[in-house]
């Protein structure tokens, strides 16, 4: 059985850092580089991100969760968001998403993003 805490890092950080790497490089024209400065991540994982290596192609369907990604895409891009900030707006979206039951539970069927 997964603590909170594992299914957090395990699958939901890297699908919120995939959404939002796609968001900042289709919406605000920003290369791998700079949404890596501002994810605090590599480059190489922002590819992956991209390619789909991680964070399950940062899919999620649900649209309340993708307009927090936008808008925390935008805050990043203009710079209006620190480190701790980030850190802060990642939680609250993972809790919303854990809520609504849309990241891999204890059984797979149950789960919103695995179907």
């Amino acid at each position: 059985m997964k603590i909170t805490c594992e299914i957090i890092v395990h699958e939901i950080l890297p699908t919120l850092r995939a959404a939002i790497a796609k968001e900042l490089i289709t919406t605000h024209s920003l290369n791998q580089g700079e949404v890596a400065r501002l994810l605090d991540v590599s480059q190489p994982a922002v590819s992956q991100y991209l390619r789909q290596i991680r964070g399950k192609g940062g899919i999620i369907h649900d649209s309340a969760v993708n307009e927090a990604i936008k808008e925390l895409s935008g805050k990043l891009n203009s710079n209006q968001i620190n480190a701790e900030d980030l850190g802060t707006r990642m939680c609250v979206i993972s809790k919303m998403m854990l809520d609504k039951g849309l990241i891999h539970a204890e059984n797979p069927d149950q789960c919103n993003m695995c179907k």
